[in-house]
């Protein structure tokens, strides 16, 4: 779950949906700059996008134990709105039809 104002609320791997316990969320401190994180996708069980207003993108390599700018949308003038993994193939969606493609390394 996204917070506005860069917080995440994630959980353990795999939790009980079908208990009627309450889900324990740990929270997750982003450096957004007071940017609002709108979107997570999950590359792989270690690697977490993170993107959000302004084309702010953040990425985890611990499994979104801790997120870092990635800068390489800096320069999109306007908000990036939902990412996407298909296997090893990535993509976000922004305002005024922008989409970037995940080039990976």
């Amino acid at each position: 779950m996204s917070l506005n104002g860069g917080e995440l609320q994630l959980t353990e791997n795999q939790p009980d949906m079908t208990s009627t316990d309450l889900i324990p969320f740990k929270k997750v401190k982003v450096n957004t700059g007071g940017y609002g994180v709108i979107d997570v996708a999950w590359k792989n069980d270690k690697e977490v996008w993170a993107v959000g207003g302004a084309g702010s993108m953040f990425v985890s390599k611990d499994g979104g134990g801790s997120f870092s700018f990635d800068k390489s949308a800096d320069k999109i003038p306007g908000n990036l709105y939902a990412v996407r993994f298909f296997g090893d193939q990535g993509f976000v969606l922004g305002s005024d039809g922008v989409l970037l493609k995940y080039a990976g390394k």
